[in-house]
């Protein structure tokens, strides 16, 4: 019997430990439970909630971890929700402490401002292995984008297609060798000047979606016909749809059928095979968290109109193309991928694809491919990075204008 008990008493310490880990944003740590008495030394953006939802506030001084606190309930299903702070903050509660700094020390961004562009520079931690960058319009992180990935020796980075007279935020997230990630402070520029130059780049802000909330997808979304809005909520998939890796035959989370249109969604940590068109489309206001097997792919023949989107995190294609069709993309921010758009392979089919207005980077291939000896493509007013070949493949015509290099 004492065996059981010390066995059982085993599994429920590795649960509880399990579910901490996911009850506190990246970068934050947790300084009281529900019900308790948190203390933050000056006004801290907190964090409530459980298993990956969260909602924010701005507090200082001695608070109740609460919904009474917070205004709303991120996930009514759990009981035990966690009060997190970031790491570059200090706070106490339930009789711990909590610290700003890592073993490996912190991480502090510097920004300048241009002509639609910020600036950013930092120095690194000794131990550090992995950094990201993400962007937003305000200083609380939820609804934050990534808008790059960058090998670990890199201490600068300059953010472009930003509007001049509005205010960004920035924060660096950095990944040491204790595999924990870990966020830099709230960094903020205001770019400036008169847009001028072949690229005409200013106006590229890819999606603007901020997290509205979210929605678990066990089976696939069709939308047959209309608007489908997603009113800017985060659609991530289960299981059931695939665990958003390389492996084929992932289910969509959307499925898009001729003449309809889908806008205003954020697809979360797992993607799985993304957005499938059928026919005719569109898709507006879009913003994959990671892309799964492939972000997009058009099943069937048909006009696709593509606009205001971003994406991140890509082993492979960005847009798959199995059928004959017309291909529109404008107002894009795509990183780290291996291909920005490839024709199925082997196949012969026609496709005509212009971009205009991207910015694209981090490709380990290159931005068009096809085996298609009459296919088109062009790009134009964009800006690109890293991005590998423009043309791959036997294009009819594949062409390049405007474009600047950053």
């Amino acid at each position: 019997m004492l065996e059981k008990i010390i066995f059982a008493s085993a599994l429920l310490g590795c649960a509880s430990s399990a579910l901490a880990a996911s009850n506190r944003p990246d970068g934050y740590v947790t300084i009281c439970k529900s019900g308790e008495t948190c203390s933050v030394s000056s006004s801290t953006n907190v964090a409530f909630g459980a298993s990956d939802q969260f909602v924010y506030k701005i507090l200082s001084g001695s608070f109740s971890c609460s919904v009474a606190t917070f205004g709303s309930d991120p996930i009514p299903s759990k009981s035990n929700k966690e009060c997190s702070i970031p790491k570059s903050a200090s706070g106490t509660g339930g009789g711990s402490s909590s610290s700003a700094q890592s073993s490996g020390g912190s991480l502090t961004v510097n920004t300048s401002a241009g002509n639609g562009s910020v600036s950013l520079s930092w120095s690194n931690p000794s131990n550090i292995n992995a950094l990201e960058v993400y962007q937003d319009t305000d200083s609380d992180p939820a609804g934050r984008v990534r808008i790059a990935s960058l090998s670990a020796g890199t201490t600068s980075y300059t953010a472009t297609g930003l509007t001049n007279g509005s205010t960004y935020y920035f924060w660096v997230k950095y990944r040491l060798t204790d595999g924990v990630w870990y966020s830099s402070n709230a960094a903020s520029g205001k770019p400036s000047g008169s847009s001028s130059g072949g690229g005409d780049s200013g106006s590229i802000t890819g999606a603007t979606c901020t997290a509205n909330g979210s929605v678990s997808v066990s089976s696939t979304i069709r939308v047959s016909s209309g608007t489908y809005d997603g009113g800017c909520k985060v659609f991530t998939a289960t299981s059931a749809l695939g665990d958003g890796s390389q492996a084929e035959g992932q289910k969509p989370v959307f499925i898009v059928e001729n003449g309809a249109t889908l806008k205003n969604v954020i697809l979360g940590s797992n993607g799985a095979d993304g957005i499938h068109f059928y026919g005719s489309g569109t898709i507006d206001n879009i913003r994959w968290t990671n892309v799964g097997e492939d972000a997009m792919t058009v099943k069937e023949s048909g006009t696709i109109n593509i606009k205001n989107i971003s994406a991140f995190a890509g082993s492979d294609k960005f847009f798959q193309v199995n059928a004959a069709s017309t291909i529109t993309i404008s107002n894009c921010v795509v990183d780290s991928m291996g291909k920005f758009l490839r024709q199925n392979g082997g196949t012969t089919f026609k496709i005509g694809v212009s971009v205009d207005k991207c910015q694209i980077s981090n490709m380990s291939e290159g931005i068009f491919r096809t085996d298609s000896s009459i296919s088109t493509a062009k790009i134009t007013n964009s800006s690109l990075k890293n991005a590998g070949d423009i043309c791959i493949g036997k294009w009819a015509s594949c062409t390049s204008s405007g474009i600047t290099n950053y």
